[in-house]
């Protein structure tokens, strides 16, 4: 899955999933390892990376046990981290497809991100809305949601994750 927050990433990775499917996301750390109310979203920075290594180990777990489908519920886009799942997940076999949200405002995000600088007023509007939609939930900012707005790649491909080199001097 690859999406903006509270874009309907996680309500389409469970329709995608079926019943016999997994669905894998970091957030779920902060639900089930942080904390002692499996209900509430305890995000802390700090973990950020282990939660990261948690999801992938789980991920890889899944992958050996031959699951299908499996859909990582993240927002994929061009990183070091998407590519170690897509790699994983190519080199035991399996066909990786990229699959967004189906909600009605992601579309309409959508197509304002293929066209950012005409639509930049459109898209700061955009994600001050998804920061109030998470509030209730994952609490993200709309500076960071504007940020993944900036950043998004349209026409993603998994050949494109598959053959990302980070530049010298920057981070995946």
């Amino acid at each position: 899955m690859r999406g903006l927050p509270s874009c309907g990433k996680s309500f389409t990775a469970r329709e995608l999933a079926g019943d016999r499917g997994l669905v894998l996301e970091t957030d779920e750390f902060f639900y089930t390892q942080v904390g002692d109310d499996p209900a509430r979203f305890d995000y802390r920075a700090d973990l950020l990376e282990t939660a990261r290594r948690w999801t992938l180990e789980r991920f890889k777990k899944a992958v050996n046990a031959g699951t299908t489908p499996i859909v990582v519920d993240r927002g994929n886009g061009l990183s070091l981290e998407s590519q170690r799942y897509a790699r994983y997940a190519v080199e035991h076999g399996y066909h990786v497809e990229l699959k967004e949200p189906r909600s009605p405002w992601w579309l309409e995000i959508r197509s304002l991100l293929d066209e950012q600088p005409r639509n930049e007023a459109l898209l700061d509007q955009w994600a001050e809305r998804l920061a109030q939609m998470s509030r209730s939930t994952h609490r993200v900012p709309a500076s960071t949601i504007k940020h993944r707005m900036v950043k998004w790649k349209c026409d993603l491909t998994i050949a494109d994750i598959l053959s990302y080199q980070v530049a010298r001097g920057s981070r995946g």
